[in-house]
């Protein structure tokens, strides 16, 4: 294969990584990039010292990083044999992971609605949301956790399309190991159990693969959690008890509609337009095999509402699938709504710190 006939047959994945590459230098110098840690990061690095040296570290670091991301951490501290900056180490990681996501998201667009402009579309806008390239974001281990939540959905997906059953094995595959990235990156196996009950498999094959399923994810989690309990003496429950704790303290941001309302409207901002115009496409279709799928996947997506703190960044789980949905929308408006659609989108997540500052809703 030449170079060119390369280029051709993959120029919407080559569109995208140009697009994330694009995205990476806008987030890093314009939007600003800081080598700072946040506390979020502080505490990755005081974890990542722990496990390369044996530093005393406090329970709060054992329950909230060690004990929760295990692999990214691992990860990282290779990276770090080269580059002895764990800084760079951990934005180096969620940056290779940012890219791989938005790659995965697209197959998985392209799975669903079978049309590659509807693929391209959709990615364009995780690609260029702001919480999705937030620099903060860069020091974190979120975006390990929704490559495997994105590329684990794949397979499933891919296994209710193709009942093969390699799809079904490397959809629980993936997820196991994603949850032990970020706990994001387990939420896929809803959405394979979904996929198999909503499938034509007799009922007792499908209560079979959805026990097999769960037991093969489960397995090495709880193991994982079962020796984190006897070295470092935590469980899960203390991480969830201690999240519960602080966000009952005075001054910070509760659960309310409110604020349910405001997170998901700066998640999404204009999306929100070619979502519910891609929602009534959908209805309006009736392509009763993607309706199944689109239904599968929605539930896991709202599972950060069971955390006792709500913010942008835990529901970035549910931009996918916003933009699954948009995508599909704005694939069937003409071009010159099209892009001017899009330019607005990404000038408004460019911009959207600016934008919080200026509008700062009393509420």
């Amino acid at each position: 294969m030449t170079i060119k006939e390369f280029v051709l047959k993959n120029k919407y994945q080559l569109i995208i990584l140009l697009c994330g590459i694009l995205a990476i230098f806008v987030s890093f110098f314009y939007i600003g990039y800081s080598s700072e840690l946040g506390s979020d990061a502080t505490e990755f690095k005081q974890a990542s010292e722990f496990l390369s040296s044996g530093s005393v570290v406090s329970p709060q670091i054992l329950i909230n990083r060690v004990l929760t991301s295990p692999l990214f951490l691992r990860a990282s501290l290779l990276v770090d044999l080269f580059t002895k900056d764990i800084r760079v180490s951990f934005s180096i990681v969620n940056v290779l992971f940012y890219l791989m996501l938005i790659i995965a998201f697209y197959h998985l667009v392209l799975e669903i609605y079978k049309e590659e402009k509807v693929a391209l579309i959709s990615t364009l806008l995780v690609v260029f949301n702001y919480y999705v390239i937030d620099p903060g974001n860069a020091h974190l281990a979120d975006m390990s956790g929704w490559f495997f939540l994105i590329i684990s959905t794949y397979f499933a997906v891919k296994y209710f399309n193709t009942p093969n059953k390699k799809f079904y094995f490397l959809s629980i595959l993936f997820s196991a190991i994603g949850v032990l990235f970020k706990e994001y990156g387990g939420l896929a196996i809803i959405n394979l159990g979904l996929l198999i009950i909503l499938s034509d498999f007799s009922w007792r094959e499908k209560i079979k693969q959805v026990i097999v399923a769960s037991l093969l994810f489960i397995i090495p989690l709880l193991g994982w959690h079962i020796f984190a309990y006897f070295k470092y003496h935590i469980t899960y429950f203390d991480k969830f008890k201690y999240v519960e704790a602080i966000s009952s303290a005075p001054g910070y941001q509760s659960k309310s509609l409110i604020i349910f309302i405001k997170i998901l409207g700066w998640l999404f901002s204009v999306g929100w337009i070619a979502f519910l115009y891609g929602f009534w496409k959908e209805i309006e279709i009736k392509n009763k095999n993607r309706l199944k799928i689109v239904i599968a996947c929605f539930p896991a997506t709202m599972t950060f509402l069971i955390w006792p703190a709500i913010t942008e960044r835990l529901a970035v789980i549910l931009l996918f699938w916003l933009a699954l949905i948009a995508g599909f929308g704005l694939s069937k408006i003409r071009w010159y709504v099209l892009y001017p659609f899009l330019l607005t989108y990404i000038w408004f997540n460019c911009n959207i710190k600016i934008l919080i500052a200026m509008i700062n809703l009393p509420f």
